[in-house]
C-alpha cells in the first residue's frame, strides 16, 4: 500500500509536469534554485559548525527546526490543502480507511518534493556536529533527522485535513485569513528581530544574548524537540538530551493515530454530514422558513442607513462591499496587509533612522522626539508618517476593486446602474473604515511620540493623500483590470497571467501621479517639517481635507464615464479569467 501510493504520488506529479512547457520550465527553474539552496545551506552549516559555539549552535539549529515545522503547517492552510493527491477524500470511491492507508498517505507526503527538500535540509545539523568534532551530537542528530520529519508530515496532514480548511468555504476563508496574517508577520519577523537587537546592543551590548534567547524559546517548544536534543548532548547536558529525545519520539507515536481517525472521519463523510443535516431539518419549521424570508427580503443593514446622505443606487453597492470587507478573505487580506505591512516598514524604518542619524543633523527636526516632560514622549515623531503611508496605500489599493467583483458585475450592468454611482458606493464603503482605522494609528503613535503639536498637519497629509489615492483607483480600476483570485480561491494563491506584471508597473507608475496630484499637501507638509512651524497645522488639516474631498469628487466623476463606455469590456475581461467564469 504504502509503496503504491509513493508511486501514484510520483506518477501524478510526472503527469502535471508534462502538461505544459512552462510548467516544465518553471519547475526546472525551481529545481535550480533549490539546488543553489541547499549548496548555500551547506556551506553555512559547515561555518557554523566550524566558528560558532555550541550554545549558539544549537539554539539556532532548534529554532530552525521548530520554524520548519511551524511552516509546513502554514504553507497548506494559505493554499487550502495543496496537493489534492494527499487528500483522503479523492481515495474515499475507490478504497475503504485503514491504518496502511493512513501510513502510505503519510509516506507520499513525505516523499514529494517538499519532503525530500525538507528531510535534506534536517541532515544538515549532523554535519554541524560533526565539523564541530561533537560526533556523539552528529549520530543523535542523524537518528532524529527522520523522525523530525515525520512529525512535520503528521502534524501538517492533521492539521490541514482534520481542521477542514477544504472542505467548506467558511473553513477556508478563515484559516486563509490567520495565515495571510501569519505570513505577513513572518515575512517582517527577521526586521523586527533585528531592530530588537540593534536597540539591546546600543542599551547594553547584549544583541547576541537577545537573539539567542529568542531562539532557545523557539527550540524548546514540541516543535523544536528533535532538532534541540543534538545540541544539549553536544553541551554535556545528558539528561536534557534524553528528555527532548524522547519527547521527539513521542510526538510522531501521538500523531499517528491522530493521524489515521482523521483519516476514517473524512472518508466517511465525518462532520459535514452533520452540518448538512442540521439546516434540513431546520428548514423544515414555519418560524425558520418565514425568517429565512423576512431576511430575503430585508435590504442590506448599511443601505437604509447611507441612503440617507448618498443616491441610493450608490449606498446599496456600498452596504454590499462592506459586507465583502468583512467577509470575503481577498479583501479581508488586503486590507490587513496594507495596515499592518505599513505599520512594521514604517515603525521599523523610523526607529532605525533614529538609531542611526546623529544629534544636530539635518534631519533632526523631523527625527526630534519630544521633551523630556511629554507624557508618553519616547519615540521619534519621524513615525508620524506612518499613518500618511498608511493612508496613500489604503486608497491605492482600491485600483482592482472591479476584479475583486468577478462575474457579479453583470447584475449592475443589467440592473442600469450608472458608473458614477458604482464608484462612489465603493469608495465610501472603503473609507467608512480606512478613516476611523487610520484615526486610531494616528492616536496611538500620537500618544507614543508625544508630539500632538504635529497631529493636524498629519491628518491633513493624509486626507489629501488619500483622496488623490482614491481617485487614481476609481478610474484605472475600470481602465485597467487585472487579474486577481476567483471568489472561494485562497486569498495569496498566485496567478500565471502575463499581464499581471505589466499592470504590476502601471500601477507602481500610478504612486508618481497620486503624489502629483497630492503635490499643494506633499509640499505643504515638507515645509512644516524643514521649519518646523506644526502650529500651521491646522489650515494644512483644512486644506488637505478640502483638496482630497475635491479629488475624489474628481475620481468619482471622470471614472464613472470611463466604466460606463467600458462595462461590458471590463465584464468580458474578468470572465477571461481562470476561475472566474464558474464563479458564483
Amino acid at each position: 500500500m504504502v509503496a503504491t501510493l509513493v508511486r501514484l504520488r510520483w506518477r501524478l506529479t510526472l503527469n502535471a509536469l508534462g502538461r505544459s512547457v512552462w510548467i516544465l520550465l518553471a519547475a526546472l527553474l525551481g529545481a535550480a534554485w533549490a539546488l543553489g539552496a541547499v549548496i548555500s545551506v551547506t556551506a553555512g552549516a559547515v561555518a557554523l559548525g566550524l566558528r560558532a559555539p555550541a550554545p549558539l549552535a544549537a539554539d539556532l539549529i532548534g529554532a530552525l527546526g521548530a520554524l520548519s515545522a511551524l511552516g509546513w503547517i502554514l504553507i497548506p492552510l494559505l493554499l487550502t490543502g495543496v496537493d489534492s493527491t494527499l487528500d483522503p477524500r479523492a481515495l474515499a470511491p475507490w478504497i475503504a480507511p485503514s491504518r496502511s492507508l493512513s501510513a502510505g498517505l503519510a509516506a507520499a507526503g513525505a516523499a514529494g518534493v517538499p519532503g525530500i527538500a525538507t528531510g535534506i535540509c534536517l541532515v544538515l545539523p549532523a554535519l554541524v556536529w560533526a565539523v564541530g568534532g561533537h560526533w556523539d551530537a552528529a549520530g543523535l542528530a542523524l537518528l532524529l533527522a527522520p523522525v523530525a520529519l515525520a512529525t512535520c508530515v503528521l502534524v501538517s496532514r492533521v492539521v490541514v485535513i482534520g481542521t477542514g480548511a477544504s472542505t467548506t468555504r467558511r473553513g477556508r476563508d478563515v484559516i486563509g485569513v490567520i495565515g495571510g496574517v501569519a505570513v505577513i508577520g513572518a515575512a517582517f519577523l527577521p526586521s523586527l528581530v533585528n531592530l530588537v537587537a540593534t536597540r539591546s546592543a546600543r542599551l547594553d551590548g547584549s544583541a547576541l544574548a537577545t537573539l539567542t534567547g529568542i531562539g532557545r524559546v523557539l527550540s524548546l517548544t514540541p516543535l523544536g524537540w528533535a532538532l534541540a536534543a543534538p545540541g544539549h548532548l553536544a553541551q554535556g547536558r545528558v539528561g536534557a538530551a534524553l528528555a527532548l529525545t524522547a519527547g521527539a519520539l513521542a510526538l510522531p507515536i501521538v500523531l499517528a493515530p491522530l493521524w489515521d481517525r482523521t483519516v476514517r472521519r473524512v472518508m466517511s463523510g465525518g462532520r459535514a454530514a452533520g452540518r448538512r443535516a442540521r439546516p434540513v431539518r431546520a428548514a423544515t419549521t414555519g418560524r425558520t422558513r418565514a425568517a429565512a424570508a423576512a431576511a430575503t427580503a430585508a435590504p442590506l443593514p448599511w443601505h437604509r442607513r447611507l441612503s440617507r446622505v448618498i443616491p441610493s443606487p450608490a449606498a446599496a453597492i456600498a452596504a454590499r462591499c462592506l459586507r465583502y470587507w468583512r467577509t470575503d478573505p481577498r479583501y479581508l487580506i488586503l486590507g490587513v496587509s496594507t495596515v499592518l505591512v505599513m505599520l512594521v516598514v514604517g515603525t521599523v524604518s523610523a526607529l532605525t533612522l533614529r538609531q542611526g542619524g546623529a544629534e544636530g543633523s539635518a534631519t533632526d527636526v523631523a527625527l526630534e522626539t519630544a521633551p523630556a516632560g511629554a507624557a508618553l514622549g519616547r519615540a521619534p515623531a519621524a513615525l508620524l508618517g506612518v499613518p500618511v503611508a498608511i493612508a496613500l496605500m489604503s486608497g491605492w489599493v482600491l485600483h482592482d476593486d472591479l476584479g475583486y467583483d468577478s462575474t457579479a458585475q453583470w447584475m449592475h450592468l443589467s440592473a442600469g446602474v450608472r458608473g458614477r454611482d458604482d464608484r462612489l458606493g465603493r469608495m465610501v464603503a472603503a473609507a467608512l473604515w480606512h478613516l476611523p482605522v487610520l484615526a486610531v494609528v494616528t492616536a496611538a503613535l500620537g500618544v507614543w511620540t508625544g508630539r500632538w503639536d504635529i497631529v493636524p498637519a498629519v491628518v491633513g497629509a493624509q486626507l489629501g493623500l488619500y483622496g488623490a489615492a482614491a481617485a487614481w483607483s476609481s478610474v484605472m480600476s475600470a481602465v485597467l483590470p487585472y487579474e486577481v483570485n476567483a471568489p472561494g480561491e485562497g486569498p495569496l494563491r498566485s496567478r500565471s497571467s502575463g499581464m499581471i506584471l505589466v499592470a504590476s508597473l502601471v500601477q507602481m507608475a500610478g504612486l508618481a501621479v497620486i503624489a502629483g496630484l497630492a503635490m499643494p499637501v506633499v509640499v505643504g507638509l515638507g515645509v512644516l517639517m524643514a521649519t518646523g512651524a506644526w502650529q500651521w497645522g491646522w489650515v494644512l488639516l483644512v486644506g488637505g481635507a478640502c483638496w482630497g474631498a475635491g479629488l475624489a469628487r474628481a475620481g468619482v466623476v471622470v471614472g464613472g464615464r470611463v466604466l460606463d463606455r467600458r462595462w461590458v469590456s471590463v465584464l468580458t475581461t474578468v470572465r477571461s479569467w481562470p476561475g472566474h467564469a464558474e464563479a458564483r
